[in-house]
């Protein structure tokens, strides 16, 4: 009989839940080989090999591998390494795991790191299932609206890699007996647990504002115009325990020191590089905790100094939320349980960006004012609902939003009415400031420079032109799929020969500026490149050469095959990047293509034949000039049954795939449904 789990044990429980992550950082490389990658990368590191994060690890037995950049995100999302100031070094996890490589070992990292790992293991203990089974399971316990099987498809993959599973055919899954022994030893973060209140929720009680701090809310209470110049500074900090480590740099700066003496503090204490310091101070000071009291001398405020001395994390908030946007609005939103793509919308209306708010909302989780009650899902916790009692909020009618929306989101709102039009003035913009210095008579170069930024915000990225001297042309920004944030700097080369060459390009500026903006690409943007000198020093420097050209395909193929950022992206990877997204394109036209001549069949074929397999379909095609695979077939097939879609309806049923049978549905009234949707979503941009 289970015994029954009082509410400390439940604290401890959903303690636990909240510090793990949802997503495995990917680790590039087939899954075959994820294990002896890990365990030579741990070795590699452990051998002082790390120190240049460029190059690539020489691990025996494994070919094909990419720079230490590309593994730093696993690693360290798995809290294998730390990083001193460039130099990777084993943290005390990967100290143990390098002494005790198991597999094993390896299994219980992930479960302390990633939420779902056992619990996806446990849906197997009593019943064989597939990817599917589990996946409609594990959504259905804990309430996910996870559209695709990737993230269950990640957990089982690492599951079976590790030994506690094992595959019996029919696409189905065991657990193995070293699974069923890693089951007893973990626990398991049941649905209950995850949604149970606390028995204290009720007796909250906020304590009152310090003098120094209640005086800045006053302010923001007395004027509400004063709203309007809350700030939209970018936001960084140390992670994790973000708001604990901000606390000892304030405390570090409780009296006056020194700029030199200050950065030397953050950059020992947490391991980084000067440009990171550097790119915090200006939200230090943005959202007053920071003040310059002299050339070169740094003091805490007399909010923030308030702050150190109650200790109290809602302080921090009052603070932030005195001096910048869509801080306590961000806790009103999420009153009832919203995603987080509604709250980043929300933010627009604000004049901040995903980043900006994705950022805000990790302050606030960490203040316990909100929570993460589902995957992807933001809701305000009872002290958070507390706390914004006592907050002077700001009215939705910010004069500057739309200034800041059009500046942050260029033509998106014309994405409704006339799409094509948009891309093709983007387009012409892009070829005509390419050629001409002084296009739009704008000074030289900063036309092309601000179409460049459009074009990349246009494909979803947070893109922002800087321009002037000592700093790059255009930064932009974007989350990968294992949730890591990066940075591209782009340098704009317009030439009236539109044509670009070794001399133009300053390669100590772009380092530089790579190092300012704590860049992980670079790319120069020109119409095109002359010679083959600047082209061999590019590859060497890692530096991405992109045409007008190229650039402007990617805007038709963005559109056209819904590329994501991750998939945008590898235009910024050297050497082979543009071939990876050609590799990738093909891939998606032959998938539609795939469509195509299958819909095509059953129209010609389903009255004369009734229902069909993709064993039929097989035949069928066999002498197409596409020839589809088996696989690819059965995997076209439920695309196009799936409830999304929902153009195919099973027939007959079978144990094997390939002998299911479907009949189509009435195809207008799928492209219809499909079409409505698609403007819904549009309508939600304009």
């Amino acid at each position: 009989m289970e015994h029954e789990i009082d509410s400390m044990d439940i604290q401890i429980l959903k303690n636990e839940w909240k510090k793990k992550s949802w997503s495995i950082p990917e680790l590039r490389g087939g899954k075959e080989c994820y294990f002896d990658l890990v365990v030579g990368l741990v070795n590699s590191i452990a051998s002082n090999e790390a120190n240049d994060l460029n190059s690539i690890p020489h691990i025996s037995a494994l070919n094909n591998l990419r720079s230490w950049q590309s593994y730093i995100p696993f690693l360290k999302g798995m809290g294998l390494i730390i990083n001193n100031s460039g130099v990777i070094s084993l943290s005390e996890i990967g100290r143990k795991f390098y002494d005790d490589p198991s597999k094993i070992h390896l299994a219980n990292i992930i479960q302390n790191k990633i939420r779902l790992f056992a619990e996806t293991l446990a849906i197997i203990e009593n019943e064989p299932l597939t990817i599917q089974d589990i996946d409609k399971i594990i959504c259905n316990r804990y309430s996910l609206d996870w559209v695709n099987l990737s993230n269950t498809r990640k957990r089982m993959d690492w599951l079976e890699v590790l030994g506690l599973i094992q595959g019996i055919g029919n696409r189905k899954w065991q657990i193995s007996a070293i699974g069923i022994s890693a089951l007893k030893s973990w626990k398991l973060i049941t649905p209950e647990i995850v949604e149970s209140p606390l028995s204290n929720d009720k007796e909250i009680t906020i304590e009152e504002a310090p003098y120094e701090i209640s005086l800045l809310l006053q302010q923001l209470e007395d004027s509400p115009e004063k709203h309007e110049k809350r700030v939209t500074y970018n936001l960084w900090a140390p992670s994790p325990n973000r708001i604990e480590n901000l606390r000892k740099i304030i405390n570090y700066a409780f009296e006056k020191v020194s700029k030199i003496d200050l950065f030397k503090y953050i950059e020992d204490e947490f391991s980084l590089k000067a440009s990171s310091v550097e790119s915090m101070m200006p939200f230090l000071k943005a959202a007053g905790y920071l003040e310059e009291v002299g050339r070169g001398i740094y003091s805490a405020t007399a909010a923030s100094k308030a702050w150190i001395e109650t200790g109290n994390d809602l302080d921090f908030i009052r603070i932030l939320h005195a001096h910048m946007r869509f801080v306590g609005e961000m806790i009103v939103f999420a009153k009832d349980d919203v995603v987080r793509n509604d709250v980043y919308f929300e933010a627009k209306k604000y004049g901040l960006n995903n980043e900006k708010a994705r950022w805000i909302a990790g302050f606030l989780i960490e203040a316990n004012l909100l929570e993460e009650t589902k995957y992807l899902h933001l809701k305000a916790t009872t002290l958070g609902l507390a706390f914004i009692e006592h907050l002077p909020l700001a009215d939705l009618a910010i004069s500057s939003k739309n200034e800041v929306l059009e500046k942050d989101t260029p033509e998106i709102s014309c994405i409704q009415h006339d799409e094509v039009s948009v891309i093709d003035r983007l387009i012409e913009r892009l070829k005509t400031a390419s050629c001409d210095p002084v296009a739009f008579e704008k000074a030289s170069g900063v036309a092309f420079e601000e179409v460049i930024a459009d074009v990349f915000s246009y494909l979803g990225f947070d893109a922002k032109r800087i321009g002037g001297a000592g700093d790059t042309d255009v930064v932009i920004h974007w989350i990968d799929d294992s949730g890591q944030t990066l940075t591209a700097i782009l340098d704009a080369k317009s030439k009236s020969n539109g044509q670009v060459s070794h001399t133009d390009v300053s390669d100590v500026a772009i380092d530089t500026h790579k190092e300012k903006n704590n860049a992980d690409y670079v790319a120069i943007v020109g119409h095109g490149f002359s010679g083959d000198t600047i082209k061999n020093h590019a590859r060497k420097k890692k530096y991405a050469l992109i045409t007008v050209d190229e650039l402007s395909e990617m805007i038709l193929a963005s559109k056209k095959y819904g590329l994501s950022l991750q998939d945008i992206a590898l235009i910024f990877e050297v050497p082979d990047g543009l071939s990876k997204i050609g590799d990738l394109i093909s891939l998606k036209q032959r998938k539609l293509d795939i469509i195509t001549k299958v819909i095509s069949k059953f129209y010609k074929e389903q009255e004369l034949l009734g229902s069909l397999s993709p064993r039929d379909l097989l035949l069928l095609l066999r002498d197409d000039d596409i020839s589809p695979t088996l696989e690819e077939l059965i995997d076209t097939f439920d695309i196009l049954a799936s409830p999304e879609i929902g153009l195919l309806k099973v027939e007959s049923k079978s144990s094997s795939p390939q002998n299911v049978t479907y009949m189509i549905n009435n195809c207008k009234k799928v492209i219809n449904r499909l079409r409505s949707l698609a403007n819904a979503i549009e309508d939600g941009l304009d």
